[in-house]
C-alpha cells in the first residue's frame, strides 16, 4: 500500500481557506480554525501543507504550558529556548516580521485559554496567519471569546470520510477498483476516520494479489477481521 495523499473536498476547502488567509496584498491575514474528530485527516493535511510551503508546525502536547508553546515556536524559528514568555514572544515577533511565516498548531484544543491568548498576542503583534487544528471542542471554546472570535477569519470542518474517498483511495493508494456495494461496507466499518479505512484497505490489498482479483467486491470485505480502533490524543 503506497502511503497516498488523498486530497478530499476538506483538504481541497483548507488549502482555498489558507490561501485566502496568506493573500495579505488583498488584506485578508487573520485565525484559521480547524476542526473534526480523530482520524478525519486533519493533522495529515496540514503536515502535508508545512512541508511543500514552508510553514511552522507545532504539535501540541497533553503537558505542554503557555511558555512551553511559546518555547516550541521559538525552537522552530531559530532554535531558541527563551525562559520569559515575554522574551519569547518578542523574539518570536522579531522573527516572523523577518520572515513571515504561517503558525500551524495542532491539537490546539489542549491548550488553556490563557495560552490561546499568547498566541492571539503574536497575531495582533505581527498579522501573521494562524491556524487552529483541533477536536470540535475547540470551536465552541473559541467562539465564545468574542475578542479572540473576531479575528478568525476562516473556519474549516473536516467531516467523515465519503463514498468517493473510499473509491478513490482504494485506486490510488492500492490500485483497488472497488465495486459499489464493497465501498459502501468499508464505508460503514470505518465509521467516518480514515485509520481503519486504511488497515481494511491494506487487508484487501493481500486478498487481492493472493487471489489475483481485479475488482473488490462485497464478498472480499466480509472476509477481513472486524476492528474497532478506539480515538487517541494521536495524529490523525
Amino acid at each position: 500500500m503506497r502511503n497516498e495523499f488523498l486530497i478530499t473536498s476538506r483538504v481541497a476547502t483548507f488549502r482555498e481557506a489558507i490561501s485566502v488567509l496568506e493573500d495579505t496584498v488583498k488584506g485578508h491575514p487573520g485565525i484559521m480554525v480547524v476542526w473534526g474528530r480523530t482520524g478525519r485527516g486533519k493533522t495529515s493535511c496540514i503536515e502535508d501543507y508545512a512541508v511543500n510551503h514552508g510553514a511552522v508546525y507545532i504539535y501540541v502536547e497533553n503537558e505542554t504550558t503557555p511558555l512551553g508553546l511559546l518555547q516550541d515556536i521559538c525552537m522552530e524559528l531559530n532554535g531558541m529556548e527563551p525562559r520569559q514568555k515575554r522574551h519569547a514572544k518578542k523574539i518570536i515577533a522579531e522573527e516572523l516580521d523577518e520572515t513571515p511565516r504561517t503558525l500551524l498548531i495542532d491539537e490546539a484544543d489542549k491548550l488553556c485559554l490563557h495560552g490561546i491568548g499568547h498566541l492571539k498576542d503574536i497575531y495582533d503583534m505581527t498579522g501573521t496567519p494562524i491556524v487552529l487544528v483541533g477536536e470540535p471542542s475547540i470551536y465552541g471554546k473559541l467562539h465564545a471569546k468574542e475578542h479572540f472570535w473576531n479575528r478568525v477569519t476562516r473556519t474549516v470542518e473536516f467531516g467523515p470520510v465519503t463514498l468517493e474517498d473510499v473509491v478513490v483511495l482504494g485506486m490510488k493508494a492500492c490500485d483497488l477498483k472497488i465495486k459499489p456495494e464493497a465501498a459502501t461496507l468499508l464505508l460503514k466499518r470505518c465509521k467516518g476516520g480514515f485509520r481503519i479505512l486504511h488497515h481494511d484497505l491494506r487487508d484487501l490489498e493481500v486478498i487481492a494479489k493472493s487471489n489475483n482479483l481485479k475488482e473488490i467486491d462485497a464478498d472480499a470485505v466480509y472476509t477481513i477481521p472486524k476492528r474497532e480502533i478506539k480515538p487517541t490524543p494521536e495524529r490523525d
